[in-house]
């Protein structure tokens, strides 16, 4: 509809022309004032539509524009209405405009409860950190801004949901946001500090290198996962059989290096070496400089000659030196 046309709509629905045998469809009445609950205006809410029935109730719910915000009201004037209704394809120059010459336009809005928006972000949080799994604590903020949001025509709903649909390693957010039928009205991010942990196994005393290690002389502890990055180990299955590899301190974690395979030679044991080259296997005696497990390399030094000897341990007592 061109600009000429809607001008001399709205001087016809002024008052301006028309056969008497021309009688309105409907009237509509402006009102001097309006509260809105949502989050636009309508025609219904600007106007008095008479007399009811499906034309009145269609022309009603035509939308007029965003409400006011902040608190802030909003004068819309007579022409503003008729403008609105002819571009929305209704003839208005079958309608009777009586009422006021412009409409004052307030809105409602009313406070969220901090309480009810961290309630909301923290069941989200539960339920992602649920779906990650593992041990996590998490500490929520001291307080939450305060918000105002209209009330709505139907309802107002907050609805929460993790940023990214994941947390991160020490910390999380969550957009709660204030549904004003069905709307996003307002948006708050609420942040979360995460701590996770981890079960580790811990020394109860001093253990002295070659003690076995069990739980005669370990303990499961959890511990932040912040201050234990690290290949730790967190069962008794992990050090089953196995042995300190090295003097540890009381309360210390226990990591894959700081547990061997019980040596099967000591410091100081004299052992067969076998030396293959090519058909030729020579065998001597060598004394070993350090203990060693199974298959773990291991130094010698050779009795006859005292020279330096690298092999490894194939069996108690016999060492193989691999072919060069």
């Amino acid at each position: 509809m061109n600009t000429l046309l809607t001008t001399v709509l709205c001087l016809v629905a002024l008052g301006g022309g028309g056969d008497e045998k021309d009688k309105p469809k409907l009237e509509v009445r402006i009102k001097a004032t309006t509260i809105v609950r949502g989050l636009d205006v309508t025609i219904g809410e600007l106007c008095e539509i008479t007399p009811a029935g499906r034309e009145a109730l269609a022309i009603g719910q035509v939308p007029f524009g965003p409400a006011p915000t902040g608190g802030h009201s909003r004068v819309v004037s007579r022409t503003e209405i008729v403008q609105t209704l002819a571009a929305a394809g209704h003839d208005v120059g079958t309608f009777k405009f009586d009422g006021a010459a412009e409409v004052v336009v307030q809105p409602v809005n009313v406070d969220v409860p901090a309480q009810d928006l961290l309630d909301a972000a923290t069941a989200a949080l539960q339920a992602v950190l649920a779906l990650e799994g593992g041990d996590v604590e998490f500490e929520a903020p001291g307080r939450v801004r305060h918000v105002q949001a209209p009330p709505g025509r139907r309802s107002q709903e907050i609805v929460a949901r993790v940023r990214s649909n994941r947390t991160g390693p020490d910390s999380a957010v969550v957009d709660v946001d204030v549904l004003v039928d069905g709307t996003s009205a307002k948006r708050i991010p609420v942040p979360f500090k995460l701590t996770r942990y981890q079960q580790l196994l811990k020394t109860t005393g001093v253990i002295r290198q070659g003690t076995p290690l069990g739980a005669d002389n370990l303990a499961v502890v959890r511990e932040p996962l912040a201050q234990a990055t690290g290949l730790y180990l967190s069962t008794f299955e992990q050090v089953q059989g196995l042995e300190a590899a090295r003097n540890l301190q009381a309360n210390s974690r226990i990591t894959l290096g700081d547990a061997m395979p019980p040596a099967v030679i000591r410091k100081g044991d004299i052992v067969t070496v076998v030396l293959t080259q090519g058909r030729v296997k020579v065998t001597a005696k060598a004394i070993a400089n350090h203990d060693a497990a199974l298959a773990a390399r291991i130094t010698l030094t050779n009795i006859s000659s005292r020279s330096a000897i690298t092999g490894v341990v194939a069996a108690p007592g016999l060492v193989v030196v691999q072919n060069r």
